[in-house]
């Protein structure tokens, strides 16, 4: 599932699923699917974590100790996720905000009168011979928003990785 869905043209099938159904909840449409094929990249990383950390030596301990798979799952392994799945998580918004604002953009994705960065730089474009600097002011917030977002995930994978080596 998660290969099929990796391979799936998540952007064109966007394109063409937003553009079919003009009448429906677009923001409800647009998180729908973001999270059906949002959510392989997080599986795949946390996957490949988790089977390197049942070879750890503390998952071979708490086994020999008798503990039970679920013990060992909630006790050992999720614990030692955390973090992974914190930083990846808040790594992937900048991901999901730069999508929304490109469909925007195009004009597929959030329709007025909800507000979207996209739309304000797609609306803006043919002002630019007039004001060149129209696009800049919701360009750059969509920027900040973005960067402001990917410093977060880097500050909370330093916090995480100094609160595992004390």
């Amino acid at each position: 599932v998660m290969d099929f869905l990796m391979a799936f043209p998540t952007l064109i099938f966007m394109i063409a699923l937003l553009s079919a159904l003009p009448k429906v909840n677009r923001p409800l449409m647009l998180i729908t699917v973001l999270s059906i094929f949002g959510w392989t990249r997080m599986g795949r990383i946390i996957r490949s974590q988790t089977m390197s950390l049942a070879q750890r030596e503390f998952v071979e301990a708490a086994q020999a100790s008798g503990a039970r798979k679920t013990a060992i799952i909630f006790k050992e392994i999720l614990p030692n996720l955390s973090g992974t799945i914190i930083v990846i998580a808040t790594l992937a918004v900048p991901t999901f905000i730069g999508i929304e604002a490109g469909l925007s953009f195009l004009g597929v994705g959030i329709t007025p009168p909800t507000a979207s960065w996209g739309q304000m730089i797609a609306s803006s474009v043919p002002w630019s011979t007039v004001v060149p600097t129209y696009f800049l002011i919701p360009g750059m917030f969509l920027f900040l928003t973005v960067l402001s977002f990917t410093i977060l995930g880097d500050r909370i994978q330093k916090i995480l990785a100094a609160g595992g080596r004390s």
